[in-house]
């Protein structure tokens, strides 16, 4: 499953007052995310995504995602919590005349897949394990 989430930062808005966008997902594995930034940003509008209320992406919380031009992709491998499969994008903008738009992509592994993956690896490992007593017998 693939999100793409738009999130317009008006002009003036402050990293004190930042704009906050919950999104919700469906629940299971984040594994892949892109943060896309558009020409004509030049380094005034700046993101984050928390989980909660701690900084999830980038890693270290006092940082922001920013640029000109730029996606920003990685692969990721994060657990959504099943309860709230849900994410806080937030956004400011230090551009005194322009909003801009940021995009945000996150590509979702669905819980049920994962647990039927999970369910084949405990039947393979179980016939590995039952194979292997069987050849040392």
């Amino acid at each position: 499953m693939m999100y793409v989430f738009a999130v317009t930062i008006p002009a003036n808005t402050p990293a004190i007052a930042p704009l906050v966008q919950e999104v919700k997902l469906a629940p299971g594995r984040i594994i892949a995310m892109a943060v896309e930034i558009p020409d004509r940003c030049v380094g005034l509008v700046h993101v984050q995504i928390l989980t909660d209320l701690h900084v999830q992406w980038p890693s270290n919380p006092d940082a922001s995602f920013s640029g000109d031009g730029v996606t920003i992709t990685w692969p990721e491998s994060y657990d959504l919590d099943p309860s709230v499969p849900k994410l806080r994008l937030v956004g400011w903008n230090l551009d005194d005349s322009f909003a801009h738009t940021i995009t945000f992509r996150f590509t979702v592994t669905p819980q049920e897949q994962i647990d039927q993956e999970n369910r084949a690896l405990f039947a393979l490992g179980f016939l590995a394990d039952w194979y292997e007593q069987r050849g040392t017998t």
